[in-house]
């Protein structure tokens, strides 16, 4: 499969000798849905010149209008399905045009997810892979240890498969302690099932404290093909207790396109502000009503704040910050926000020591319900 991430630009190409123009079809569609009989999109040019071949394409906005991400789905087993709005497989049909005839040069399979990829990164051009993690495995993740977790569930990270063959290939997730102590659990999933999956991978196999994984656990993603060497992924996590705050769980999209959850533990500060329009009232007699007052403020309204604190925290903390400030999709306990810190500055342990980051958000809805 060839991934995209299409908030940055994905360009396709049309360079052909003798070619007076080219033709482009687009096909998107859900994951469990086929290829589309009509294209999505056509798009066509003709050549700047005689000796200026090249004509190209940016793809990437019309499959991000296919792509809605609204609310992460805590799940509690591995190798669940994501939610068929949060990516999309795209199919991209190149012509050349010579004379009046459009001739097929080829068809590429694409799958498209709601991630960036940086300047330095360059021109994006996405090659096959079988499997891909949609998070950064060198960053920890912590979450709050208590008693009972929001509906029994956890947060997880998408992973994107290619499965071409339905038992020669095959995944499992192994999550074991980290403690020295030997406690290893093996989950398998996709037996049976062939294609792209985007599945849902626990950061945790528990929810609750317990005393096999009190200390955290280590999770290895091993995707084996029929053919050729097995594809391997680690990730550590990590329960924190938490006895005097409420831990608030913030889940966005990252850069590689998939949910992502950081708890902040610490300190929060919550605060509402209110605006409205003011008015001089006419008095409705010469001897007015004294109660009635002489201005009057309408269309009142107001929206709430909240400003959060991570607690003690990696010094890789400042990807997730990054992606955090980013993103176009954030949620604090599923609840829509927008981020309102607007600047942020890398944290070093040698520089800062012991590293705290300090957000801003503010509710995407306001307190009076005014939607008509």
């Amino acid at each position: 499969m060839k991934v995209v991430k299409v908030r940055s630009p994905f360009i396709i190409e049309v360079n052909e000798a003798g070619a007076i123009g080219s033709k482009i079809e687009l096909y998107i569609y859900p994951y469990g849905s086929s290829v589309p009989a009509t294209p999505t999109y056509t798009l066509s040019k003709s050549n700047p010149s005689t000796t200026q071949l090249s004509t190209v394409y940016n793809v990437s906005n019309y499959v991000k209008e296919f792509i809605d991400n609204i609310k992460a789905t805590y799940t509690n087993y591995v190798g669940g399905t994501e939610q068929s709005n949060e990516w999309v497989k795209f199919q991209v049909t190149r012509y050349k045009l010579v004379g009046t005839t459009y001739t097929l040069l080829n068809t590429i399979d694409y799958v498209g997810v709601n991630g960036f990829s940086n300047y330095s990164d360059g021109y994006q051009n996405p090659t096959d892979i079988k499997m891909l993690l949609l998070g950064n495995t060198n960053i920890n993740n912590y979450y709050y240890s208590q008693s009972t977790y929001p509906n029994v569930n956890i947060q997880y990270y998408n992973l994107l498969i290619d499965k071409p063959t339905a038992s020669t290939t095959t995944i499992n997730v192994r999550y074991e302690r980290i403690d020295g102590i030997v406690k290893i659990i093996d989950v398998g999933f996709g037996m049976g099932s062939t294609g792209i999956i985007n599945a849902t991978i626990p950061i945790s196999i528990v929810k609750v404290p317990d005393s096999d994984y009190i200390n955290g656990c280590k999770v290895t993603i091993t995707y084996t093909p029929a053919t050729g060497s097995p594809i391997v992924n680690v990730f550590y996590t990590y329960p924190i207790e938490e006895c005097k705050y409420t831990p608030v769980l913030c889940d966005f999209i990252n850069r590689y396109g998939g949910w992502q959850t950081i708890t902040f533990f610490k300190a929060q500060t919550n605060a509402i502000n209110v605006k409205g329009s003011e008015y001089n009232l006419l008095p409705d007699a010469i001897n007015y009503n004294v109660n009635k007052g002489q201005s009057k403020v309408f269309n009142i309204n107001g929206t709430q704040t909240v400003k959060l604190n991570t607690g003690w925290v990696d010094e890789n903390y400042n990807e997730l910050i990054t992606d955090l400030l980013l993103s176009e999709t954030v949620l604090l306990d599923n609840k829509p926000v927008k981020v309102k810190t607007q600047t942020h500055t890398f944290k070093t342990q040698l520089k800062d020591k012991m590293i705290n980051f300090e957000i801003d958000f503010e509710y995407a809805f306001d307190l009076i319900n005014n939607i008509v």
